[in-house]
């Protein structure tokens, strides 16, 4: 067994590399050659534990993301198996990692719509931090906007993100006249929805991250139906943890990734990624720490 730590996944890890393996993944998915199950939640009183298990073919790996949560604290771990070696396994601390591939994978998907146009980050927090990392490398963007409930902190966080990315980010405030951006990403703790008008425009692409539980939405059932395509990364999981998804009446614009990624289903004007987290994200950005180790090839 071997055990990687935050700071070599730190070390190990880069958007540009993730964003690229997310993407052939998923294409491997549409095609029968990557596998991922819903996420199972155990609760016990004031605790929960999450499994989200997954395979790869391509690199003949298995595995799950597990995270305790509780009145303690929170901890995060990827176990990978390989299928050639079963018993040398890799156990991998996955905070970084969670943060990583969560950013990665709204900006592979906002690609591959095809939309383009300014782009708006609504939370500031932790995790929005790679949101915008993934949006600048992945776009190529030269300049982008942040909102935040707090002004303070979506100063301190464009003040920040600008210095490390490079890019000119600015501040709104706020959330008025959303038309003017083509691209919007929600990543926030908020139990009622952020963005709540339907957004006017022929064209835009929602990516809703921050919520998977039933009892918190970013989007209201009038942004949700007013899409011609929603994505997700499986219906199975969407339908029982997400409540915006829940709002949509008609149930057949919904669409799994993997067919997106593959081109079975239309790019659409008018797009919502609902992402919730699978399995699949975490033992890919897993195999990259340990590729990267060299303990992989």
């Amino acid at each position: 067994m071997i055990f990687i730590n935050e700071r070599e996944v730190r070390e190990n890890l880069s958007m540009e590399e993730l964003s690229s393996d997310l993407e052939i993944a998923f294409r491997d998915c549409g095609k029968g050659d990557a596998i991922a199950s819903s996420r199972d939640r155990i609760y016990t009183g004031s605790s929960f534990l999450n499994t989200m298990p997954a395979y790869w073919k391509r690199y003949g790996i298995s595995g799950l993301k597990t995270y305790y949560a509780g009145k303690n604290g929170v901890k995060f771990v990827v176990i990978i198996f390989q299928d050639k070696n079963p018993e040398d396994f890799f156990v991998v601390e996955a905070d970084r990692l969670g943060q990583m591939r969560t950013g990665a994978l709204p900006g592979v998907v906002t690609k591959n719509t095809g939309i383009k146009g300014d782009f708006l980050l609504i939370g500031s927090g932790y995790q929005a931090e790679t949101q915008m990392e993934a949006m600048v490398k992945i776009l190529g963007l030269e300049k982008a906007w942040v909102y935040s409930r707090n002004p303070s902190h979506a100063r301190n966080f464009a003040e920040k993100m600008s210095s490390t990315l490079n890019t000119d980010i600015e501040v709104v405030e706020n959330l008025q006249n959303l038309e003017r951006f083509s691209i919007i990403t929600t990543m926030t703790s908020s139990k009622d929805p952020v963005i709540r008008e339907k957004i006017k425009g022929d064209e835009f692409h929602l990516n809703l991250v921050g919520a998977n539980l039933m009892n918190r939405s970013e989007a209201s059932p009038e942004v949700m139906n007013s899409a011609d395509l929603i994505i997700v990364e499986h219906l199975e999981q969407a339908m029982k943890e997400s409540a915006e998804i829940m709002s949509v009446n008609d149930k057949n614009k919904i669409v799994e990734l993997k067919a997106f990624m593959n081109g079975k289903e239309s790019k659409g004007k008018r797009t919502i990624f609902k992402s919730m987290g699978i399995g699949l994200e975490d033992i890919v950005a897993a195999r990259i720490v340990a590729k990267n180790m060299g303990y992989l090839r």
